[in-house]
């Protein structure tokens, strides 16, 4: 079942109404078995690896306090984070191992024929995996005290705004708001709406518009002109970052929509000036997650293990230790993102932009989210920052959206090396509108400082514009095939 789908809104409306008359038990019950049924419509076998990742949230946070000594505790927190890997590991990787062992086996004369064995990619397990190693990291840490209650615990790890893709919240946040009560709220139903319709503008209004054009040009690379490759990747920047967004904005809405708040997940990313800038704009919530959970755990250790070499300032340490740290995390991020190659390099051109501004560009500094533009100067270096990032994201992008890294080197020198296309303005025009439409949204919120800025408006005005987009939504998804979000493949 996919947010776009006209079926989602009648399942919506059940699901609420069913809420509804409840207290907190009941209320968390519906929610649960909504949730299951809702992940059973892609396949009713995905439910049994909520059931198994639930077991190692509820078993291990209590054993872990109940250990003897610390030794014990740290047995049983690493045995379940692994086994929680290990789920990921074999449903999202195995494949991608396997595949990248044949040339070692054929050097060694070993049968490299094709297994029978094929392993379907559970959607969202990549999510509610990484949610489900956070709450255990949290309770490890004394963020929370482990959670005795089956239903509030199976919740966490199953709950249907979030499980698809995200976004993805810390245990020590998302468990406290589900052990409290949620009564019904005009405010939350009032900004879970708008948080929605803003969500399907994104997606049914541009992103959805533009899926074909970047599925046409990613797959006639060979053919098509330098114009078009051009408005191909941008065009596709624009995609991830609307389909994304937009289902965000959904899954925020949908879950306000019963009191709780997530995690804001974007916050106008192509408005950024760095890489750093970038990461603390995009994906928020994976971001947080890495920064909490990977990349300061690594830091730490890094410079803990250079100290030892009595270097002579912490700064000389920091040049050692930020490169390999940054790099690391970076190249675990794209793997995270998918279990092949170009992914790698997509993360790994990102740790090397990061390590080259850290150094060499800001030298540690950091950018702040809104610009103060105070002459000409700060205007210059604001544009060329912007400029510089936004070019290197695209390209980044290729390798992302890329069947392989052939088809990325083979982009990238036809962008070089100009081919004419007669194509080449009409697609121009096309993109400049759609991003004509992003950037008027993303000046919106960045004005208000709200996501719903609607609300803003008069009351009469808020009612008449909502609702022109509720009835525009409700005829796209009854009368169009709705397409997949994009980060369900991940």
């Amino acid at each position: 079942m996919l947010f776009s789908q006209a079926v989602f809104l009648p399942f919506l409306l059940a699901t609420f109404l069913l809420w509804l008359p409840w207290r907190a038990t009941g209320r968390k019950a519906v929610l649960l078995l909504a949730s299951l049924v809702f992940y059973a419509s892609w396949d009713v076998r995905f439910p049994a690896l909520l059931g198994a990742t639930w077991l190692i949230v509820f078993i291990v946070p209590p054993a872990v306090q109940r250990a003897s000594d610390e030794a014990a505790k740290r047995r049983i927190q690493t045995a379940g984070i692994a086994g929680l890997l290990l789920l990921l590991f074999f449903f999202k990787y195995f494949g991608f191992f396997v595949d990248s062992t044949r040339p070692l086996l054929r050097l060694a004369g070993l049968p490299t024929a094709p297994g029978a064995l094929r392993i379907i990619l559970p959607v969202g397990i990549s999510f509610y995996v990484f949610q489900a190693i956070s709450y255990l990291i949290d309770c490890r840490r004394g963020r929370l005290a482990p959670s005795r209650s089956w239903l509030d615990t199976a919740l966490y790890v199953a709950f249907f705004p979030l499980l698809l893709a995200g976004p993805i919240e810390k245990g020590a946040r998302w468990m406290s708001q589900l052990q409290r009560y949620q009564p019904l709220r005009f405010d939350n139903l009032r900004d879970g709406v708008e948080r929605m319709l803003l969500g399907y503008v994104l997606k049914v209004g541009i992103a959805d518009p533009l899926a074909p054009f970047c599925n046409d040009i990613f797959g006639r690379v060979a053919t098509a002109g330098s114009g078009e490759l051009w408005a191909g990747a941008f065009a596709y920047s624009l995609q991830i970052f609307t389909d994304f967004a937009g289902y965000s904005l959904i899954a925020r809405g949908t879950a306000k929509l019963f009191g709780y708040e997530v995690i804001h997940n974007f916050e106008q990313p192509y408005f950024s000036r760095s890489f750093s800038e970038f990461w603390r704009r995009w994906h928020i919530s994976l971001s947080t997650w890495i920064w909490d959970y990977v990349f300061n755990p690594l830091m730490s250790a890094l410079l803990r293990r250079i100290a030892r070499w009595d270097l002579l300032t912490v700064r000389q340490e920091m040049r050692i230790a930020y490169p390999v740290a940054a790099m690391t995390t970076m190249l675990l991020c794209g793997l995270w993102h998918g279990a092949g190659f170009t992914y790698l390099v997509w993360g790994g051109l990102h740790g090397l932009c990061l390590t080259g501004e850290r150094l060499l560009v800001y030298r540690g500094r950091t950018i702040p989210m809104r610009a103060r533009l105070r002459g000409a100067g700060d205007v210059a270096r604001f544009l060329v920052g912007l400029a510089s990032t936004q070019a290197l994201v695209a390209l980044a992008w290729l390798f992302f959206r890329a069947a392989s890294l052939e088809q990325v080197r083979y982009f990238v020198t036809h962008i070089v090396h100009w081919q004419g296309s007669d194509l080449a303005g009409r697609f121009a025009v096309m993109i400049l509108v759609y991003a004509a439409m992003l950037l008027t949204l993303d000046l919106l919120e960045y004005r208000t400082r709200s996501e719903v800025y609607l609300l803003r408006l008069r009351p009469a005005m808020t009612a008449a514009v909502c609702m022109a987009l509720l009835v525009v939504v409700g005829l796209y998804m009854a009368t169009t095939k709705p397409l997949p979000f994009v980060y369900f493949q991940f």
